[in-house]
């Protein structure tokens, strides 16, 4: 497949060098309308195809593009690249308003093409392991989930902390829940302290089906956290990115009521097993992510990290947002 990146900054070269390494992609068309970042990666991929413009990429041989630009260009763009009949890739934020996810999603059902939009966690080996553990019963019904996303991170100029990463985790929710799950409830504290966006939000949230979630996603801490808490009724996970090795642990933990033998009795008695971490494989999640893409195509069906999904967590950021 020829392939077209429209984006070749911090994390288009990370897009560009996996698809150098994808033995489905041949040819690779690039553009930037910041010269120096094009020559900068043709010194370490001279094989890449620069252009001079995006409707100059768009008329290249190629079958599916890529955009990984700021969030604000994306529908733009995005429309323009299903028009001319490509498929679609499109990092996160997927794209700022609902209503213009949804004209993408018709866009592309109407000719028969695919979207991707860029939730490299789907790919991660700790996620798909959790998701993995949940469907097995192994825990139990989930009750709540409590995640953290903060670091001393880049105040970006283009969205809020909330478009930047609460992606990630509406994501991964989303991933574990199942996709016909949505928000019914949520709230959210934000403050504003550096720069033009808010950059710290507290979040609560209620599901459809009954599961709580809450967390923090923040630009402003001296430490760098990536925690998640997922509570079963019979065991709990801890998900912490930031670890090495150990990134997943299930606790053998649970609360039980038990039955009162006379009146005002109340009795509970609390389990404590053993910990458990899961054996992990190791791959990079992009290198998947951008395979599955690929194949996706060739096997006619939607990738994992889709259109749809790109839609749900748009919709959500609207709905949190308004509370």
């Amino acid at each position: 497949m020829n392939v077209g990146v429209v984006g070749v900054g911090y994390w288009g070269k990370n897009i560009v060098r996996n698809l150098v390494k994808c033995k489905k992609v041949d040819k690779i068309y690039i553009y930037d309308k910041e010269r120096g970042k094009v020559d900068l990666i043709r010194s370490t991929f001279p094989n890449l195809i620069s252009k001079n413009s995006f409707d100059e990429l768009l008329n290249a041989d190629i079958n599916s593009v890529f955009i990984v630009t700021p969030p604000e260009n994306h529908f733009e763009l995005g429309l323009k690249v299903l028009e001319s009949g490509k498929h679609l890739y499109l990092e996160k934020p997927f794209v700022l308003s609902s209503e213009n996810a949804k004209i993408l999603l018709e866009k592309a059902k109407n000719k028969n093409l695919n979207i991707m939009s860029g939730h490299t966690f789907l790919y991660s080996p700790p996620v798909r392991k959790i998701k993995e553990i949940i469907d097995s019963g192994e825990i139990g019904k989930i009750e709540f989930i409590s995640f953290r996303r903060i670091n001393l991170g880049i105040h970006r100029k283009d969205v809020n902390v909330v478009w930047d990463l609460l992606p990630h985790d509406l994501s991964m929710l989303f991933f574990w829940l199942g996709f016909n799950e949505e928000i019914k409830e949520s709230k959210i504290f934000l403050k504003k302290t550096v720069g033009k966006h808010p950059d710290v939000a507290f979040v609560l949230l209620k599901f459809s089906n009954g599961v709580m979630g809450e967390g923090i996603v923040s630009w402003l801490s001296p430490r760098k956290i990536r925690e998640t808490i997922i509570v079963g009724r019979k065991k709990m996970i801890v998900y912490n990115d930031t670890e090495a090795e150990e990134k997943i642990k299930i606790y053998d933990k649970k609360v039980e009521k038990l039955d009162p033998s006379d009146f005002g009795e109340y009795q509970l008695t609390y389990r404590v097993g053993d910990i458990t971490i899961p054996s992990l494989e190791t791959y990079e999640p992009l290198s998947l992510m951008v395979n599955d893409f690929f194949e996706a195509i060739e096997e006619g069906r939607k990738p994992v990290s889709n259109g749809y999904l790109g839609f749900l967590i748009t919709q959500a950021i609207e709905k949190i947002l308004k509370n």
